[in-house]
């Protein structure tokens, strides 16, 4: 292959994930699994995307036992998601003071019943903006106008949120979610601060059963699958 067709291909595979087409929300509902992302009070994170896959078909269930099987193809999978994540990280780090940055993937897949989930982990390197005492978290999130699945923001250990926009369908403090197709866009901007003094912190170390609003949480998300990442166009 030429490199103008693996750069086509590239381009296609980015505008597929990232949504580059216009019109795309409209004709889109909110997709099964989330976007978890859990802030350090460095800046960093680690994220955790995961797509949920119905398998009560013989031939899909086959298909996904298959890949489940495939190191080979899961090592590519993952390496290809973090090529676009990574993508749209530069993006986002367009214009600001910091370089963001996605780390090595880590994709696993599951089976629950008949559904399958396939979920991909990373470290996301200066995510969020550092201001004094405070955690910015903004881009990539505030660049696209919305996500295609629930997005799930946790804030660092001993912190909690000073303020969010736009406003969650869940919010205790420490860990507030957005449904899928939720518009962001410039608006988007989760604040957290250091727990005021009394403020007991809270434990939210998951294992792979615990579950945030329906979709269970599994280290690792689908670029086999070419989901839509980030829902409508970029602006």
């Amino acid at each position: 292959m030429h490199t103008a067709v693996r750069l086509l291909v590239a381009a296609a595979t980015a505008a597929l994930l990232f949504g580059a087409v216009a019109g795309t929300a409209a004709a889109q509902t909110a997709a099964d699994g989330q976007f978890v992302v859990e802030l350090d009070a460095n800046g960093d994170a680690d994220a955790v995307f995961v797509e949920e896959l119905d398998l009560s078909d013989a031939d899909q269930r086959e298909l996904f036992e298959a890949a489940q099987a495939d190191t080979d193809r899961r090592e590519a999978a993952a390496e290809q998601f973090r090529e676009q994540i990574q993508l749209a990280s530069e993006e986002a780090s367009t214009g600001i003071d910091r370089d963001i940055r996605a780390g090595p993937v880590t994709v696993e897949l599951t089976v629950e019943g008949e559904t399958g989930i396939v979920s991909y982990a990373f470290r996301w390197e200066n995510l969020a903006r550092v201001e004094s005492d405070r955690i910015v978290l903004s881009e990539p999130f505030s660049t696209f106008e919305s996500l295609d699945r629930e997005l799930v923001v946790h804030a660092p250990d001993e912190h909690e949120f000073e303020s969010v926009a736009p406003d969650p369908d869940r919010n205790d403090g420490h860990v507030a979610a957005w449904a899928g197709l939720t518009a962001f866009g410039d608006g988007f901007e989760v604040v957290a601060a250091p727990a005021r003094s009394g403020t007991a912190p809270i434990d939210y170390a998951a294992s792979p059963e615990t579950t945030y609003g329906g979709a269970p949480i599994a280290l690792g998300v689908s670029a086999l699958l070419l989901v839509s990442l980030l829902a409508a166009r970029k602006r």
